[in-house]
C-alpha cells in the first residue's frame, strides 16, 4: 500500500510545482510609481505625435496636380 502512495506522490508533487510556477510567472508586476507612469505616458504621446505629423508614404504636395501634358488644350499638339 505504501508503494501506491509513493507512486501517487510523484504526480502530486509535479502538480504542486506546476501550480507554483504558474502562480509565479502570472503574478502582476509591481504598481508603477507616478514618475514611471508619467514618463511612459509622455513617451506614448510623443510616438503618436510623430505619427500624426509624419508624411504618409512619402507624399509630396506637388503630386496632386495633373501632369503638364494634360493641361494643354485639346487639338493643339506640337
Amino acid at each position: 500500500m505504501a508503494s501506491i502512495a509513493w507512486w501517487w506522490a510523484i504526480p502530486g508533487i509535479a502538480l504542486v510545482i506546476a501550480a507554483t510556477w504558474a502562480w509565479w510567472t502570472c503574478r502582476s508586476d509591481r504598481t508603477p510609481s507616478m514618475h514611471d507612469s508619467m514618463a511612459d505616458y509622455e513617451a506614448w504621446t510623443a510616438v503618436f505625435g510623430r505619427v500624426r505629423d509624419a508624411d504618409p508614404l512619402g507624399y509630396e504636395k506637388t503630386d496632386d496636380h495633373a501632369p503638364e501634358t494634360l493641361l494643354e488644350p485639346p487639338g493643339e499638339s506640337p
